[in-house]
């Protein structure tokens, strides 16, 4: 049997568009159809960034034995899908990106943070058509790798999933990392039997400085917390979806919610100007 999905008119970098893509994982994972049609003809707009989050979802439909398919895609957004190495990474096309704006999509096996790392220096960095300030550069190059090694440390992930753009009208740089392994609420849960009850919550624990659920709590929770402080000084956004919990900083003021349908992993996705740092933190230390 087959299940037709419609894309919305945009996906984007928002809550509603990160909603759908949560809801398109659970009718893949729930439902008992065997075939899924993306049908993309009132689909204008599609984040490029976002479809770390998509190859995520096909990979889940493939471990499910689930065929998957693509319809009715417009020129425009088919085109990005070629550029950023997508539909590349499926042998389904390639088409020059003259502009270099697309950070290419990839997936990365977990332990492997040295090809992270030469990906973030060789293909991240070199999109971002601006003269950085070095502490500007490496703060957000520590930012990319931390998120990285977290998923290492806690998700209990194979892949990791990763894609970017880089909007040059802007000069904003959007970056999306996914994985399919233990959630953020999860692994608060399993380690000090947090008093929070709902997913957001649970997410909104993990960005506050100091918490951590790692075995040596000497490195304190410099995690997602040293992201959220460079992109509240750079004015950014930072979300995160992981669960059921939505939980998102822009420019420093939080919203969350919790969604209708489990994510089983963690979606961490950053848009920022990059004009700004953060101030280097120290722990203290008392006699």
């Amino acid at each position: 049997m087959k299940k037709i999905i419609e894309v919305p008119q945009q996906v984007q970098n928002d809550e509603a568009g990160l909603y759908f893509l949560n809801f398109l994982l659970f009718e893949i994972e729930e439902k008992e159809y065997s075939h899924f049609i993306l049908d993309f003809k009132r689909t204008r707009w599609f984040e490029a960034n976002l479809t770390s989050v998509l190859g995520a979802i096909i990979h889940k439909s493939k471990i499910h034995g689930k065929s998957f398919r693509i319809e009715n895609i417009n020129t425009s957004i088919l085109n990005v899908f070629k550029k950023n190495g997508f539909l590349e990474y499926y042998n389904l096309g390639k088409v020059e990106d003259v502009y270099q704006s697309t950070i290419k999509y990839k997936v990365f096996n977990v332990h492997d943070t040295d090809a992270f790392a030469r990906y973030v220096s060789n293909e991240v960095i070199p999109k971002i058509r601006l003269t950085l300030d070095k502490p500007v550069e490496k703060s957000f190059i520590s930012s990319l790798n931390e998120i990285f090694v977290n998923v290492g440390l806690h998700a209990k992930s194979n892949e990791v999933f990763t894609c970017g753009q880089y909007y040059h009208k802007h000069k904003m740089v959007a970056f999306t990392i996914v994985d399919l392994g233990n959630t953020i609420p999860h692994n608060i849960k399993q380690y000090n039997g947090c008093n929070y009850t709902s997913d957001k919550e649970l997410i909104n624990w993990s960005t506050q400085y100091g918490n951590t659920t790692r075995e040596d709590s000497s490195v304190g929770g410099l995690g997602l917390d040293i992201i959220n402080s460079f992109l509240e000084e750079n004015k950014g956004v930072f979300q995160i979806v992981s669960g059921k919990g939505f939980w998102q900083k822009n420019s420093g003021f939080l919203s969350t919610s919790d969604f209708n349908y489990h994510f089983p992993g963690t979606i961490v996705n950053i848009i920022t100007k990059l004009e700004s740092t953060v101030f280097n933190r120290t722990e203290e230390i008392l006699f």
